[in-house]
């Protein structure tokens, strides 16, 4: 088969390989585009005969980009991406569109889950996916539209990106241990805990006090806060945490800050999405809901709380 005049194989050929590749596998993108994983597979390899280039290596469970489908996959994410945008504003899906949004498990349980019913009530179009992960995204292979993200340096200035806030680093215990930690010198005599997320937490808030050789790093280490204030909740020593996702607990009485309401600043909290998907519809929602319920809430930088 001869590519026409502008160099464009089958749309449903190209649509097969856009979804194996961002699910890495043919059984996947068959689930999605309601077909066999063999039909998937005959259009992938009819794609690989057009272009005469393989564009995956195939293995027992999944199948991997080489270069040359990467480079292909970049192209036709952003390709469909933008005919779904057209369509969408012409013709809107009368079905639930899916939002798929990855950020760290502390943010998604401490802020974000307690407060998607105001969105899903908002936009019942939309179907939130949340992912939980504390590494970066790969937005070229990963199916995910929005990345929130804690990063120590701006994102590279070829995704969409809005700073969102700087973390407030707080010391928290079990109101049981609270007795042994009169000053912060007192860190000394209970067990550090750390956090994958921010290795430096502990350094970071005892720097400022002249105490940073009362962590040496050791102390048991957890993948993320959510796992590590259940720790403290649970008595095996003190952490560092985000000062606003402790508050609920905080409130609760199940956490206290033996040292008052002191703090300092950490990461830097950031919307991060790939340009060409920033004006879809759902992305579009998703982030205006997100400016609006941190404004109200005081944390977006430079915002004040609002009261209704």
């Amino acid at each position: 088969m001869k590519l026409s005049m502008r160099h464009l194989p089958p749309l449903n050929a190209l649509r097969a390989f856009e979804a194996a590749a961002r699910h890495q596998s043919f059984q996947r993108a068959s689930d999605e585009l309601n077909v066999t994983a063999s039909a998937i597979s005959h259009q992938v390899r009819a794609l690989e005969d057009i272009l005469q280039v393989r564009l995956f290596v195939r293995r027992t469970r999944a199948v991997v980009l080489t270069e040359a489908g990467r480079h292909l996959f970049e192209g036709a994410r952003e390709g469909l991406d933008r005919i779904s945008l057209a369509v969408s504003s012409i013709h809107p899906d009368p079905d639930c569109e899916v939002l798929t949004v990855s950020t760290v498990p502390i943010f998604a349980s401490g802020w974000l889950v307690p407060r998607l019913t105001d969105f899903q009530s908002r936009h019942s179009r939309i179907q939130v996916r949340l992912e939980t992960s504390v590494d970066l995204i790969d937005f070229s292979t990963a199916d995910v539209d929005v990345a929130i993200r804690y990063l120590s340096q701006p994102p590279p200035d070829t995704l969409d990106a809005r700073f969102l806030f700087h973390e407030r680093l707080t010391v928290v215990c079990a109101p049981d241990c609270e007795t042994q930690l009169s000053t912060p010198r007192d860190l000394a005599k209970v067990t550090h805990i750390q956090t994958r997320l921010r290795p430096e937490g502990w350094r970071t808030w005892l720097a400022p006090l002249g105490l940073t050789h009362l962590d040496d790093g050791s102390g048991p280490m957890f993948d993320n806060d959510s796992l590590a204030l259940q720790a403290v909740m649970n008595g095996l020593g003190a952490a560092i945490t985000h000062q606003e996702i402790a508050h609920p607990l905080i409130a609760e009485g199940r956490l206290v800050e033996p040292f008052g309401d002191s703090h300092v600043i950490g990461l830097s909290c950031y919307w991060v999405c790939p340009r060409q998907r920033r004006e879809l519809p759902k992305v579009a929602a998703f982030h205006d809901w997100l400016l609006t319920q941190l404004t109200r809430e005081g944390l977006l930088e430079g915002s004040s709380p609002t009261h209704h």
